[in-house]
């Protein structure tokens, strides 16, 4: 069992939440090079990413898709139908 102390989570959590970021390329030089380095000594943050970067193949082998014409209409049936059921 790994140990790690409340400021290493709070950094490891930090990392996770700019790790879709990183992978779409939004991050500037200095970001990127801090969570590189995080990533590689931290285990859960590598797997983290491995994942991210899984997705962000995904997405780009999967072209661009043309969304359903009445998908707006049905998003805003969606939410007037949950806040007449659960108020606003």
């Amino acid at each position: 069992m790994i140990m790690t102390t409340n400021k290493e989570d709070k950094l490891c959590h930090e990392i996770h939440v700019d790790l879709p970021a990183l992978a779409a390329g939004q991050l500037d030089a200095g970001a990127r090079a801090a969570i590189e380095r995080h990533l590689s000594f931290c285990p859960g943050c590598q797997f983290e990413w491995r994942q991210h970067e899984l997705v962000w193949r995904c997405l780009g082998w999967s072209g661009d898709v043309e969304p359903p014409s009445d998908l707006r209409t049905r998003v805003l049936e969606a939410i007037q139908e949950h806040e007449t059921k659960h108020g606003k």
